[in-house]
């Protein structure tokens, strides 16, 4: 009786079969990842296994079912092992390009005023590190115009009778504050909008879930926004101040609001407290989001140290 493994048939060529086979299943999982979405190793490791079964399938029908029952099951189990090893080696590559994104994250930094910094070459690390690096620029660039916007108001100039001398205008002028108003909520719809974004991206990429929490909580949340209520709250204050002035019932006391009006030294000292106390809540906010950006790295830093073949 001649042995399974060593007959082919006269049409059988198992071998070169299953190599053909396993040689599709390398390509997919070299070339696949830099055209495909990232998928969880899971599914990988079914669609793999799935496609080294559809292609022993098509080798059974070209020439394997003339060989032995040896060289059919070797073959099936060949081939779907190989689909499963080619799901390891592409998730393995779409790991790598996810951490890359990832690093960035875990190897920022914050300055002296709370700013996050990224590392050099972030924006080419990947698709989260160059939204995250456009949406600093942009906040950036909206705290200038906000400062810009309350200097055109002349918001300084309420804080001090001598400057209120100097730029007496602003005074005649406080329902402009509305335009300030605007202009901060304009900017926080387009702060969540960013965070949106950067939910989005984050949620796509092929991360272990712990570094996706890090790096969303150092993106900020997506659904609210406390500096708007702040900004609002210091802005309501600043247009009552101003209209308080605006009676002219003051004097310059030594550098100090001094009024002839004991109502309205009350309203001016009751309006002084609120203000401080707001820009108290926006300093516990600026801490706050200091922590956060800080607690995120760490996460995201012992996410990355454990296996890419490491659970969630």
């Amino acid at each position: 009786m001649s042995d399974e493994w060593d007959r082919e048939g006269p049409y059988g060529h198992p071998v070169v079969a299953t190599l053909v086979g396993g040689a599709i299943l390398v390509l997919a999982a070299v070339l696949g990842p830099h055209f495909c979405e990232p998928v969880p190793l899971p599914a990988l490791l079914v669609g793999g296994a799935a496609a080294g079964l559809v292609l022993w399938l098509i080798g059974f029908l070209v020439t394997t079912r003339h060989a032995g029952l040896g060289w059919k099951l070797g073959s099936l189990a060949l081939l779907i092992g190989a689909g499963a090893g080619a799901a390891l080696v592409a998730h393995g590559q779409f790991q790598t390009r996810s951490r890359a994104d990832a690093s960035s994250f875990a190897d920022m930094e914050l300055g002296t005023d709370g700013t996050p910094s990224l590392p050099a070459g972030a924006a080419s690390r990947g698709p989260v590190s160059s939204l995250y690096l456009s949406s600093i620029k942009e906040d950036q660039a909206a705290v200038r115009a906000y400062g810009e916007a309350l200097g055109k108001f002349g918001a300084g100039a309420l804080t001090s009778p001598y400057m209120l001398q100097q730029n007496p205008q602003v005074i005649g002028h406080c329902g402009d504050i509305a335009q300030v108003r605007a202009l901060a909520a304009e900017q926080s719809m387009a702060r969540l909008a960013r965070r949106k974004a950067l939910a989005e991206a984050i949620g796509g990429a092929s991360l272990p879930k712990a570094a996706k929490l890090g790096i969303a909580k150092i993106a900020g949340d997506a659904q609210a926004d406390p500096l708007l209520a702040n900004q609002q709250a210091m802005l309501d204050a600043t247009g009552e101040l101003c209209t308080l002035l605006a009676r002219k019932s003051w004097g310059n006391a030594n550098g100090y609001f001094g009024f002839g009006s004991g109502s309205d030294a009350a309203a001016f000292k009751a309006l002084s407290a609120r203000r401080q106390a707001i820009a108290k809540e926006a300093e516990a906010l600026d801490r706050a989001a200091r922590e956060r950006i800080l607690a995120g790295r760490e996460q995201v830093r012992t996410a990355l140290s454990r296996s890419i073949y490491a659970g969630e």
